[in-house]
């Protein structure tokens, strides 16, 4: 049975929507290879269009990338433009198709959060890991507008709630891995991002993230025009934007040794 999310519908867009300044994306590869360039072998589990992976691999870094959706693994080919393409598998993260033991190090960016069985994910992982290994997270999350709270109850109102159905927090995944994984947070990345409510609805009306996909179109236009009528009753400028900081916040859980 699959359980994990799967992103083919967003194959098309979700490099623009995911995108990161050119010299945080380079310090964020810095980052990771630091902590993969010792290794012999490394999984990108939900490894998507490759924004992680293929930098690591021009880094040097031997991976196995493994997406539960093939449109984002060829959008992963077709970004690569040529260059060294991992060797990559179609596969649900909680039935990996790997043997026991196998890597030095599993990658999980932005997937904990998706998947509701997020326990089964994460013992997958440990699971292909050999002792004294480590398990790379970033969970993800954005900083909140200051819109976020007023929308969130003009979008409950329409029956709309925004969820994530796996796990966003660092603290529960450190309780499971009690015992069997050390966690140590890595240096946290803080850039600015500037936004605006109308870009917001704009990604909301085209269903761009994960969160609206279980929504008819009706509830996300009923929704969306009930916000614009917020924003014209109080005065708030669609395209006036605002700067935020936001910070990558990447985990590492450093698997205990058989000694």
């Amino acid at each position: 049975m699959v359980t994990a999310m799967s992103f083919d519908r967003a194959a098309d867009f979700y490099d623009a929507t995911r995108a990161l300044p050119p010299d945080v994306h380079d310090r964020l590869t810095e980052m990771l290879l630091a902590e993969l360039a010792p290794r012999r072998l490394c999984l990108e589990i939900g490894v998507g269009t490759g924004r992680i992976a293929l930098p690591l691999v021009e880094g040097g870094v031997h991976m196995i990338g493994a997406d539960i959706a093939r449109k984002m693994l060829e959008r992963l080919v077709v970004n690569a433009g040529g260059r060294q393409v991992p060797p990559l598998c179609v596969a649900d993260v909680t039935v990996l198709p790997f043997v026991s033991g196998a890597f030095d190090a599993v990658l999980a960016s932005h997937l904990l959060h998706l998947v509701p069985d997020w326990r089964t994910t994460v013992d997958e992982s440990v699971r292909v890991l050999h002792p004294g290994s480590v398990f790379l997270v970033d969970f993800g999350g954005a900083p909140p507008a200051p819109w976020h709270e007023t929308i969130s109850a003009v979008l409950k109102d329409n029956g709309v709630v925004r969820m994530r159905p796996g796990m966003s927090d660092p603290e529960p995944v450190i309780e499971h891995l009690k015992g069997r994984a050390r966690a140590r947070p890595l240096t946290p990345l803080v850039f600015p991002v500037a936004r605006s409510l109308g870009q917001d609805l704009d990604d909301w009306e085209a269903q761009r993230h994960s969160w609206t996909w279980s929504l008819s179109r009706a509830q996300v236009e009923t929704a969306v025009n009930t916000v614009r009528g917020w924003a014209a009753d109080n005065d708030w400028p669609l395209d006036r934007r605002v700067t935020l900081e936001r910070t990558i916040q990447w985990w590492a859980f450093d698997i205990a040794s058989s000694d």
